[in-house]
């Protein structure tokens, strides 16, 4: 004897799921000596080949100089002196990466600049409780990506650091 099947159908089933797309950040990712960092990309004016610094007589050491891009001087901060790093002289890979919050703007003097990332927000950690707190100041987290850790900066911490 064949039974009847009844289906219930509940309007849910009618229509298809939407999918939740995870909220995600975009960064400009960039080398410093041996330690790669981050900067979120809407706080990224652009990213310039490297020209002529000139010297600034009294700035403090963690300003390389001034450079003149489009009509504007701005100020060159040089990350490895903000976090005791040794490396390599500027070279053909070096580039500045100019960003802004508000009304500042200053030149990351950085060693080499790799590809732009997006990163899902559930992938970003808060920043290492074991950085040096005098560094850990201008980290507001960090997130792998392939097989670097990148330390996310500070943006505004760098720009007053560098004003």
């Amino acid at each position: 004897m064949n039974a009847e099947r009844k289906v219930t159908l509940y309007e849910a089933d009618l229509y298809e799921k939407e999918d939740v797309k995870e909220e995600s950040v975009q960064f400009i990712i960039f080398r410093v000596a041996a330690e790669w960092y981050g900067v979120e990309i809407a706080k990224v004016k652009e990213v310039v080949r490297m020209g002529k610094i000139s010297f600034l007589p009294s700035a403090p050491a963690h300003i390389a100089g001034i450079v003149h891009s489009r009509g504007n001087i701005m100020s060159v901060t040089d990350l490895k002196s903000i976090f005791g790093l040794h490396g390599e002289e500027p070279g053909r890979k070096s580039r500045l990466v100019v960003v802004s919050s508000g009304a500042m703007e200053t030149c990351l003097l950085v060693d080499e600049v790799a590809e732009p990332a997006e990163v899902a927000m559930s992938k970003i950690d808060p920043e290492l409780t074991t950085v040096d707190p005098e560094k850990a100041g201008f980290i507001e987290g960090e997130f792998k990506i392939s097989d670097k850790l990148v330390g996310i900066l500070k943006v505004e911490k760098i720009l007053e650091k560098s004003w």
